[in-house]
């Protein structure tokens, strides 16, 4: 199975995500609706969907895609927002906040082990 990942620090629908994602909507091409990548996000609640918190306000800027067969075995999606700090100017310091302005994004999947299943 392959993975990657790749950081875009953008919104969801920002263009160069939606672009990754390749909904329908923006292709308008139904036969590529088996590749759209789906946004693990989306199984939290929005009151607490946010990976940075800028001006007192959450936004989530870090996405983890993943494709309609690897979605088969997902389990679900923790944003660890608990600790963040405001990153905004006014909040802003590596002296005071040495660690990340961005939550980790952690999603967990179930995949089956293939290689006992050949034996």
């Amino acid at each position: 199975m392959k993975q990657f990942c790749v950081d875009f620090n953008t919104d969801l629908d920002d263009v160069p995500l939606a672009a990754i994602r390749g909904d329908v909507e923006n292709t308008g091409n139904g036969q590529l609706a088996g590749r759209v990548l789906i946004p693990c996000e989306r199984t939290i609640p929005e009151s607490s969907r946010f990976s940075l918190i800028h001006q007192g306000r959450g936004t989530m800027l870090d996405h983890l895609l993943v494709s309609r067969s690897l979605l088969a075995f997902y389990k679900g999606t923790e944003i660890h927002n608990e600790l963040l700090h405001d990153e905004s100017v006014a909040f802003a310091g590596d002296v005071k906040f040495p660690e990340s302005d961005h939550a980790p994004v952690v999603a967990e999947f179930e995949v089956p082990d293939l290689y006992s299943k050949r034996r």
